[in-house]
């Protein structure tokens, strides 16, 4: 019996898909894998600046809060206003990156302590003789621990 010519070119035709759509499953699953490792990359890369940017802003919150407690007793002199002045602009600038940068529950956790750190503070300056320095202080530390955890949970910080 004698095998007909086609049927080793039928075959070898077979035999060369085979190997094309292994090649062609290859490159996907190649491809799938460097884009999933690119957003991994990506995603590390924000969280770090997010974090960045978080504790830039605690550290700001937290100079501030000193500084305006220690003014609430007396009359601040000049050196002491300008470094409030200048605390304030920074905490300013580092809310504004959190904005940019932030998921929504970063940016509105943010903007709601740095508005009740600043209420806080004029609460007190407006009204010396019947605020409460001492709660109003407690309020402040109290205002930017929340926010410390609500960052640490919204980063994934254990």
């Amino acid at each position: 019996m004698q095998v007909s010519v086609w049927v080793p070119i039928i075959v070898g035709l077979i035999g060369v898909l085979g190997v094309v759509a292994g090649q062609l499953v290859t490159t996907w699953r190649e491809r799938t894998r460097e884009a999933a490792a690119f957003r991994r990359a990506d995603q590390i890369y924000w969280r770090d600046k997010r974090l960045d940017a978080c504790l830039a802003l605690l550290v700001t919150m937290n100079a501030w809060r000193e500084l305006v407690v220690d003014t609430w007793g007396d009359s601040p002199d000049e050196a002491i206003l300008a470094e409030l002045h200048d605390t304030v602009i920074a905490m300013s600038d580092q809310l504004a990156t959190l904005k940019l940068i932030g998921t929504d529950s970063i940016r509105s956790a943010a903007t709601a302590a740095v508005d009740d750190l600043f209420a806080t503070a004029a609460a007190v300056r407006r009204s010396p003789a019947t605020a409460d320095p001492v709660q109003a202080s407690r309020h402040l530390s109290a205002t930017i621990r929340t926010l410390r955890e609500h960052l640490r949970e919204a980063l994934s910080i254990a």
